[in-house]
């Protein structure tokens, strides 16, 4: 067991805070913030690091989500329709993290994020607003299907990494499907607890039926974590609100390059000041 301290458990909660902030700010859910904390700072081993995260970006939806709908920016249908492949990703992408080496995940996350922060960066599209009916019936079979297709990716990476899968599911809602910015962070806000969920239960049942002779989820971290991400989160949404669309793209491309770098290094042995 990993015991913590009073103090931790305070850094804990203010790290979840952060991440709750940041994840419901620009869709990732929080991971790539609380992965590189709890692996980097906390010294958490990294499955650990990314089962524990993913268990608090949960709350990281359920936070943000609920704003993101009032304001009409949740396309909450088209959401669970991606959600049906994504989950099938997710369960798989916990079992495949759990097989492979501690490094390969640091590396896979390193990989992602800067990939993701690349195609962001170059092919992000700026229109503003909601999803409207109209733009929902001009949505192709062959972009539909693409997405539907590229969302299981985005349930591996989820449970692969900790982060959510907003990594994947932001650009596919955005330069796939054509979703404006603020919509597609709302939307995948809202899926990624379902994602998250999905993949969590991946790790609790390894860590229960002792398929794995460590720690997955570290349990003591998981309290002030959740507690952090919820209050973090509907701040986070409702500031979005307030922010051009510009910014939070600098933002989200900002915050991917720093963690992909951070923990990409260390999977090869080396620091990133």
């Amino acid at each position: 067991m990993i015991i913590i301290a009073g103090m931790e458990i305070m850094l804990i909660f203010i790290c979840g805070l952060g991440a709750g902030f940041f994840g419901a700010l620009v869709g990732l859910g929080g991971g790539v913030i609380m992965v590189p904390v709890l692996n980097l700072i906390f010294d958490l081993p990294i499955k650990t690091a990314v089962a524990t995260s993913l268990c608090a970006v949960c709350a990281t939806s359920i936070g943000g989500a609920a704003r993101y709908l009032n304001k009409g920016l949740v396309d909450f249908r088209f959401g669970l329709f991606l959600e049906t492949t994504t989950i099938i990703g997710a369960i798989a992408g916990g079992v495949v993290a759990i097989a492979i080496k501690p490094e390969l995940v640091s590396i896979a996350f390193a990989i992602v994020l800067l990939y993701t922060s690349a195609n962001m960066i170059t092919k992000i599209r700026k229109p503003e607003g909601i999803i409207s009916e109209n733009h929902r019936q001009q949505i192709t079979s062959g972009r539909k299907y693409t997405a539907l297709g590229l969302s299981t990716l985005a349930g591996m990476v989820s449970a692969l990494l900790g982060v959510g899968g907003g990594v994947v599911q932001v650009p596919i809602l955005n330069l796939v499907l054509r979703y404006p910015i603020k919509a597609a962070v709302a939307t995948s806000t809202y899926m990624i607890g379902i994602t998250a969920a999905a993949g969590s239960l991946v790790y609790f049942i390894s860590q229960v039926n002792g398929t794995v002779d460590y720690i997955l989820i570290d349990y003591q971290s998981i309290g002030p974590l959740i507690l952090g991400t919820l209050v973090g989160s509907s701040i986070g949404a409702a500031t979005a609100d307030k922010l051009r669309s510009r910014a939070i793209k600098i933002i989200f491309v900002i915050a991917l390059v720093y963690a992909g770098l951070r923990i990409g290094l260390k999977g090869l042995g080396a620091e990133l000041f």
